[in-house]
């Protein structure tokens, strides 16, 4: 992940952990407050694949979405673990940036007869509401998301 340092994907992990557990990080499963804990001066790779501190939470994105770069971080939320910060690098405006989004890994929509469809539907939309929150943080804290790609697209003039 050239471009991309260990500082900035603590920083990342940081922002994101501080609003999906929301009472602290006692409450992050163990190994999961390693990203939230991870120290800025070793190197990136510490934390990714195939490091052994990286099993059960990052994933490289090449290996699981067609040769995209980049990799999803499994950190969970304190109402569902399976919540992922994706960092992905991708092409804008002839360059070449890091866009980091929520993954909300709940794609799965209950049939009307489930008796559990009204619990799974609330737990959807309460990720939907986080994943808007961490999104909003990250870009506050200078990350790009897809909303600042956007912004900065519909501000350009055409042509």
């Amino acid at each position: 992940m050239t471009d991309f340092d260990t500082a900035q994907l603590r920083e990342a992990c940081r922002v994101f952990m501080d609003l999906a557990y929301p009472d602290g990080p006692l409450t992050m499963p163990l190994k999961k407050r390693a990203y939230y804990d991870m120290d800025a001066h070793l190197p990136l790779a510490d934390y990714l694949p195939p490091s052994p501190r990286a099993g059960g939470i990052a994933q490289d994105l090449a290996t699981r979405r067609g040769g995209a770069t980049g990799f999803e971080f499994r950190l969970g939320s304190a109402r569902f673990q399976h919540l992922k910060l994706r960092v992905q690098r991708m092409e804008h405006q002839g360059g070449s940036v890091w866009v980091l989004s929520v993954d909300t890994h709940d794609a799965y929509s209950p049939p009307p007869d489930d008796p559990h469809a009204d619990r799974w539907l609330a737990l959807k939309d309460a990720n939907r509401l986080l994943k808007d929150q961490i999104e909003d943080a990250l870009e506050e804290a200078g990350f790009l998301t897809f909303k600042s790609l956007l912004r900065v697209d519909l501000e350009s003039p055409v042509g």
